[in-house]
């Protein structure tokens, strides 16, 4: 349904308030820097819109109607809102941003690093507050990021969105993590063939139509692990592993975290993984948002900051049940 309200716009209000003022056609076109013609048109189409002739003539200027004068005080108030919807909201610095920000991230990653993520924004951005968002298999991240109910997502995925803003943080290492009283910590060699026979621990893909990066890349090669258990979280991972002969094939950081409080041990893998990769995905909808870049430095700089210190290198065969 069409109103007559949809034919207005901000220039023609400008216009229409600048020969208000000016009670002149020619005068308004010289202030606009119009020609007299564009002006003259604009009152033509305005008139229509408010079947009303909105000025008649006078001895030296032209009069506004008693329709004229009422709509003009509402309509430079329509011209200040308008104004202002195009000037970006002013942000001094991270102590005056006070909006709540929305991050998503796996139970793998958060595990780690979101308590150091989400002191720094806090020191950072004391006004900010911040909810976690787990990603489960029926998260629609990329919707989240399109609607606005995410800001940012922290991911190690192999093949992240190509649409998507990429920031990488670091890599990491591969391992496995496994009970000191394993018994492939017995062997003089932990082979290519004993990890394949081996029974591991997974986790619950995020994505069903794609391989998670450890089985992703042993199908490149031809290979296929035994994946005895999934779980959906990581959290109960370390756990089940002081308890069973799983293997979990995991990033350096989050092995030696754990080995460090239970009877685990980080053994280096016998196959040539390629690093882990963490980054931070966002969408192009909040690229230009001031508080989302800051948002993103601020988990930057804590995540890089987290992994700096360096965890040392996994034990390689011949091995012993001792922690690293």
């Amino acid at each position: 349904m069409k109103h007559p309200s949809d034919q207005l716009d901000g220039f023609l209000l400008r216009l229409l308030v600048a020969v208000m003022e000016e009670k002149s056609v020619s005068r308004a076109a010289g202030r606009l820097n119009l020609p007299q013609s564009t002006v003259s048109a604009g009152l033509s189409r305005l008139r229509n819109i408010f079947d009303d002739p909105l000025f008649v003539r006078g001895r030296n200027c032209m009069v506004p109607t008693e329709r004229m004068a009422s709509l003009y005080e509402r309509m430079q108030g329509a011209l200040e809102e308008l104004d202002a919807l195009c000037v970006p909201l002013p942000v001094s610095g991270p102590a005056q941003i006070n909006r709540t920000f929305h991050l998503g991230s796996l139970d793998y990653v958060s595990s780690r690093f979101i308590p150091t993520v989400i002191a720094r924004i806090l020191r950072s951005m004391p006004g900010a507050s911040v909810e976690v968002h787990s990603l489960t298999m029926d998260f629609d991240y990329l919707e989240a990021l399109e609607s606005g109910a995410l800001d940012l997502v922290v991911g190690n995925w192999g093949t992240p969105p190509e649409h998507l803003h990429l920031l990488p943080l670091f890599e990491d290492e591969i391992v496995c993590l496994m009970r000191q009283g394993h018994p492939i910590l017995k062997r003089p060699e932990f082979t290519q063939a004993d990890y394949l026979a081996c029974d591991h621990l997974g986790l619950l893909p995020f994505n069903v139509n794609q391989l998670g990066v450890i089985d992703a890349y042993l199908a490149q090669l031809g290979l296929r692990r035994h994946v005895k258990v999934v779980l959906p979280y990581f959290n109960n991972v370390p756990d089940l592993l002081t308890q069973s002969d799983l293997i979990f094939t995991t990033s350096r950081r989050f092995a030696q975290a754990h080995a460090a409080a239970l009877p685990l041990a980080v053994v280096a893998p016998p196959l040539p993984f390629p690093p882990m990769r963490f980054y931070l995905l966002w969408h192009d909808r909040t690229h230009r948002s001031v508080a989302c870049r800051l948002l993103r430095e601020a988990v930057a700089e804590a995540i890089v900051g987290f992994q700096q210190s360096p965890p040392g290198p996994a034990r390689a065969a011949p091995m012993t049940p001792t922690v690293t």
